[in-house]
């Protein structure tokens, strides 16, 4: 596996980034999707580049930069989650984002990264795998609890007595 993988995965988080936030153009700035996509086509551009000029750098020069592409757009998947929560205070769909946004791009994040390191370096591959499995653990845990039928229920019950 070429280090510039992970600058392609991170190139297709963005450009999902940038479709959710024109499906979902009421509740983000309207030039959020815009920003996505110039980040999306940094991207190519660092795909077009890296193995040409970044060549004689070395491969792990090549990971780093590919993974830190690949970090910030993980990040700011995390980031619109804290958006929804503390800005806009859209608990019900920052929890739908939780589950089905945030929650399989940190796992499959963390899956490429974890099967990457065994190519480059045997020792860290336990404490990668273990991690991953400790994280999709809690974040599944917590994603369970949080979409549960009883408490969804409840709270959409709730909203509507009020109104």
């Amino acid at each position: 596996m070429l280090p510039e993988f992970f600058a392609l995965l991170g190139t297709d988080l963005f450009l999902m980034l940038s479709l959710l936030a024109c499906l979902l153009d009421d509740r983000f700035p309207k030039a959020l999707p815009y920003i996505y996509q110039v980040a999306a086509l940094a991207g190519f551009g660092h795909l077009l580049i890296s193995r040409d000029f970044l060549a004689f750098s070395g491969e792990y020069t090549r990971f780093a930069y590919c993974l830190v592409y690949l970090i910030v757009a993980w990040a700011n998947i995390v980031a619109i989650n804290i958006y929804l929560v503390a800005i806009k205070e859209l608990y019900a769909l920052a929890k739908v984002w939780l589950g089905a946004i945030t929650f399989p791009a940190t796992l499959i994040s963390g899956f490429f990264v974890s099967q990457y390191a065994p190519m480059q370096a045997s020792t860290l591959s336990p404490i990668l795998q273990t991690s991953l499995l400790v994280i999709a653990f809690a974040m599944g845990t917590g994603v369970s609890i949080s979409l549960s039928h009883e408490i969804v229920t409840r709270r959409f019950a709730r909203k509507k007595e009020v109104k």
